[in-house]
This record gives C-alpha cells, sequence and structure tokens, in this order.
C-alpha cells in the first residue's frame, strides 16, 4: 500500500508542477511553483487515488473513480479557498491521468505476476505432459 500512495503523491506531484506551469508567469522558481493551490491539491488527490488503487481490484474502476476523486478534491478546494480555475475540468484532469497511470501500473503488475508464476511452473514440469 505504501508503494501505491508514494506512487501517487509523486505524480501527483509531478501533475500539479505542470499544470500550475501554464497559470504562472516564465521564470517562475520551481519552489514557487511547487508551493500553490493546484500544487497542495494535486498531491492531495494523488494520495488519495493511491490508497484507492491498493483497494480496488478493477483498472477501469480505478480510472472512473480517480477521476471523480480529482473532481470532490478540487471542488472542495475551490469552497475552501475560492480558487476560481475551473475546478470541476481541472479536477477530472488530474485525476484521469493519475487513475490512467495507477490502472496501468496495476495492469503491468498482474501481468508480470502471471508471467512468475507460468514461468515457474513451467520449471517445475508443469508442461511436460508424460515425458
Amino acid at each position: 500500500m505504501i508503494q501505491k500512495v508514494l506512487i501517487g503523491i509523486i505524480l501527483g506531484t509531478l501533475i500539479g508542477l505542470f499544470t500550475t506551469s501554464f497559470f504562472l508567469p516564465k521564470g517562475t522558481p520551481i519552489i514557487e511553483i511547487f508551493w500553490t493551490k493546484i500544487t497542495a491539491t494535486s498531491i492531495i488527490t494523488g494520495l488519495l487515488c493511491g490508497i484507492y488503487a491498493h483497494l480496488s481490484k478493477s483498472k477501469l474502476q480505478i480510472f472512473l473513480v480517480s477521476i471523480l476523486i480529482g473532481m470532490a478534491v478540487f471542488f472542495l478546494k475551490y469552497l475552501i479557498t475560492g480558487h476560481n480555475f475551473d475546478p470541476l475540468t481541472m479536477g477530472a484532469f488530474t485525476g484521469a491521468l493519475l487513475g490512467g497511470i495507477m490502472a496501468v501500473i496495476k495492469k503491468i503488475n498482474t501481468s508480470l505476476k502471471i508471467m512468475r508464476r507460468l514461468k515457474r511452473h513451467r520449471e517445475s514440469g508443469f508442461n511436460k505432459y508424460g515425458y
């Protein structure tokens, strides 16, 4: 679980920095971009999406619920701070990116686990039908 949460936080940070860079002028220091409301909200969204990715079994469900998590977190940020940069669209964008990446990671891990198990069975003679 900790691995998926850390991946969510790191991805949330990167997506937040990327999104914030569109709204700030050129030459803004990276530390100033890091301490913005959009980046902080993306980090929180990444944390929640990482937790949900650990709990869910379905890749499609991870993707769709991550979009909803992003929209809810960004709309909550709008209600608390009044920071109106179209929170639902920005939350859906952030959630879709996080959910897509989390679903791909889950698919890769599942495929690797199946391939390792198949390799172990083949090495132990599972595939030698009577020789």
